[in-house]
């Protein structure tokens, strides 16, 4: 049985390993060097759905929060929640003027 259940593994590893191929030509939606000669960066559809976007925002903001909150005194631990952070401005900013809107939406990068 143990004989067996290594041969199953033996052929399973060796199947997948035979299926690459490393001198096929590239795939066709792979980026086109330019005129300079450097690649096209394709553009990222992870970030067209609004969650996405927010989460990144989200996100952004904390590494931020987290670098600031640091630099003020390195030895020290540093404990917060971006999330909650974020949450409390966006609700803030619900009741701002305009002004002070932007200014919020800016820092939580939502724009």
């Amino acid at each position: 049985m143990q004989a067996l259940v290594l041969l199953l593994c033996i052929g399973a590893l060796l199947g997948h390993s035979s299926c690459q191929n490393p001198a096929s030509p590239p795939e066709e939606g792979s980026p086109d060097p330019d005129s300079t000669g450097a690649l096209v960066e394709e553009e990222d559809p992870f970030f067209k759905v609004p969650v996405n976007k927010l989460a990144a925002a989200v996100s952004n903001f904390g590494y931020d929060l987290y670098r600031v909150r640091s630099s003020t005194s390195p030895t020290t631990n540093v404990l917060l929640s971006p999330l909650s952070v974020a949450t409390a401005l966006s609700a803030l900013s619900l009741g701002a003027e305009q002004r002070t809107e932007s200014i919020i939406h800016r820092a939580l990068y939502y724009d």
